[in-house]
């Protein structure tokens, strides 16, 4: 990966296979509580068992601009479509937990490995500021509650998450005392923080389910944007088979 690439893929590819980590911290029960009333509450959660959503991704040049997933929260299946940097159709359904699959080029069946390998990765790039909170929420994870900040005359819980053992890389969660809405997400590498988004554009994407859909680093300058988010009650199992 580049320099200018995010490098969060690794942070969630650990969010993705559900390993918690042991909380040093404080009680995290009313920081949780707090965040899942952020995002609609327990019940939105059970009614999202699949998720569409579109991802415009500026840290990554091997797809075209905005490319689509849906996500099946059980089984881990995925469908990616989209178009290569050559212009080519693209067609991904595979498996994100043992990234597992098969691709499709111009509707055509491919033995393209790297691509698989690819969109693979590019999910777990794509879908980290989407499903982290849905996760921490449904505790999933097991972070770390640090002491409350006050920034522009509002206080925020902290939630830290690491994605390694050691601790060498994390994210730190800003979520809004009063709403439970985040407000700041910060990612760190060795102690030091690389990338610092500002969270907007929060969508009711359906069930009372609410997320952010713009994330904009003020380091970098890279934005991640979803312009399509919906969650699913029913999909059809052939979207995850057939091209």
């Amino acid at each position: 990966m580049s320099n200018k690439r995010i490098s969060i893929f690794i942070a969630f590819l650990f969010l993705l296979n559900s390993i918690s980590i042991k909380s040093n911290g404080q009680d995290q029960s009313p920081v949780i509580n707090k965040l899942l009333e952020g995002i609609g509450g327990e019940e939105s959660l059970k009614e999202a068992r699949y998720i569409m959503f579109s991802c415009i991704n500026e840290s990554q040049i091997e797809i075209q601009k905005e490319h689509t997933y849906i996500y099946d929260w059980e089984t881990k299946d995925c469908r990616f479509e989209g178009k290569t940097k050559d212009g080519d159709l693209l067609t991904v359904l595979f498996n994100a937990q043992s990234d597992s699959g098969e691709v499709y080029l111009n509707n055509e069946k491919s033995q393209n490995s790297e691509l698989l390998k690819i969109i693979a990765q590019l999910f777990n790039e794509d879908a980290y500021f989407l499903f982290t909170p849905i996760l921490v929420a449904n505790k999933s994870l097991n972070p770390i509650v640090q002491n409350p900040e006050i920034i522009d005359s509002k206080r925020y819980f902290i939630l830290r998450i690491s994605s390694t053992d050691n601790g060498t890389e994390s994210a730190k969660l800003y979520i809004d005392s009063q709403t439970g809405i985040i407000g700041k997400w910060e990612i760190f590498k060795d102690h030091e923080k690389i990338h610092e988004f500002l969270v907007s554009r929060i969508k009711d994407i359906g069930g009372g389910l609410t997320l952010a859909t713009k994330f904009t680093d003020k380091i970098s300058g890279i934005t991640f944007q979803y312009p399509i988010a919906a969650a699913l009650l029913n999909v059809e199992t052939s979207k995850f088979k057939n091209l």
